[in-house]
C-alpha cells in the first residue's frame, strides 16, 4: 500500500509504502538470500516512493544500484500505478551479520545510484550520483539532494528472519520549496532519532501510523492511497522482439545448434522456449 500526504499546512510532502507483500513476492520469485532480500526490498520500496514523481500513466521510472560488492547490483522498475518489478544480479550472496544486522552496505559496496525517468520523450532523464553508504535509503536521499536539488529524509527497511520477510516498508519526508526553516530544523531533528520503519511495522503500526507519528503536531492532509504490487509485463511477444533484436549471425548460430532456445525474463524468471522452426520464422521475418 502507498499513501501520500501533505503536512504542515501544505509545506511538506509525506509518502509512505508498506511493501511487505511486494517484497515477499520478489523474494520468492528470485529465491534471494536474506541480505539480498533486504537490499532488493529497500530498492523496490524506494522505487515505489519515487513513483509519485511520475505524472502520466505510461511514465516509467528505473532505480539502479550498482556496486563493487558481492551483490553486484539491484534494479527496480516501476510505473505510476505502483506496479514494480526488478532483479538482483547475484541473488544468493550470504554475508556475516554486522552488529547483529544484515550487512546491506557491504553487499552493495562502492558504486553509483542511478534514476532513469522515461516520459515517452526522445531521450529519458538520467541522474546518477556515487553511493554514500550502500544502505540505499541514505543514498536515495543523497541522490535527490544532489541530482534533483530536493532535500529529503528517507527511511527504508526490510526485516528478514531466516528466509521469511516479516516486515518491509519505507517513507519519505520532503520539505517543499519555501518551507519555514523552523519546520525543516524540527524534521531534521526527528530524523536523527526516529525508530527503523521495519521495526515499527513489525510491531503492528501501519505505514499511516508511522508517517503521522513522525509528523506529530503538524497538520496532515491525505491526498492518496493506492495498492502496490510486484508485476512483470513480459510476454512471449515481447521475447520475440528481444530475439529479433539480436544480430543475424547470433540467431543463425542458435538455429544451427538445432536445440531451440530458452529465454528467461530477468524480472519474473518466466522461461520461454522457442523451437528451431520458430527461430527460423523469426529470422525469416527480418529478411
Amino acid at each position: 500500500m502507498l499513501v501520500n500526504y501533505l503536512g504542515a499546512n501544505g509545506q511538506v510532502r509525506c509518502i509512505g509504502v508498506d511493501s511487505l507483500d511486494v517484497v515477499k513476492d520478489a523474494a520468492r520469485i528470485h529465491n534471494t538470500s536474506n541480505v539480498a532480500t533486504a537490499a532488493f526490498g529497500r530498492t523496490l520500496t524506494g522505487a515505489l516512493i519515487l513513483t509519485r514523481h511520475l505524472k502520466n500513466k505510461d511514465d516509467i521510472l528505473t532505480l539502479q544500484i550498482r556496486g563493487d560488492g558481492p551483490l553486484g547490483g539491484v534494479v527496480a522498475v516501476t510505473t505510476s500505478d505502483c506496479k514494480v518489478r526488478g532483479y538482483v544480479i547475484n541473488p544468493d550472496v550470504t554475508l556475516p551479520l554486522k552488529d547483529g544486522k544484515l550487512d546491506v552496505g557491504r553487499a552493495i559496496g562502492k558504486g553509483n545510484i542511478t534514476v532513469v525517468k522515461d516520459f515517452g520523450l526522445k531521450e529519458p532523464y538520467v541522474g546518477s550520483v556515487p553511493l554514500l553508504t550502500g544502505e540505499i535509503g541514505e543514498d536515495l536521499a543523497y541522490y535527490l539532494a544532489v541530482s534533483e536539488q530536493i532535500p529529503s529524509f528517507i527511511s527504508l527497511g526490510v526485516l528478514v528472519k531466516g528466509s521469511e520477510v516479516l516486515a518491509s516498508g519505507g517513507f519519505m519526508i520532503q520539505p517543499l520549496p519555501g518551507t519555514d526553516e523552523e519546520i525543516i530544523a524540527e524534521l531534521e531533528k526527528r530524523s536523527m532519532s526516529f525508530p527503523p520503519v521495519s521495526q515499527l511495522l513489525h510491531a503492528g503500526a501501519t505505514i499511516e501510523d508511522v508517517i503521522n507519528d513522525f509528523m506529530r503536531g503538524f497538520s496532515m492532509e491525505k491526498l492518496e492511497e493506492g495498492e502496490t504490487s510486484y508485476a512483470c509485463n513480459c510476454s512471449r511477444e515481447r521475447i520475440v522482439g528481444v530475439l529479433a533484436s539480436i544480430s543475424r549471425k547470433e540467431l543463425d548460430e542458435i538455429i544451427e545448434d538445432d536445440e531451440g532456445a530458452e529465454v528467461k525474463c530477468h524480472f519474473c524468471n518466466t522461461a520461454y522456449f522457442f523451437t528451431t522452426d520458430e527461430l527460423k520464422e523469426i529470422r525469416d521475418e527480418l529478411m
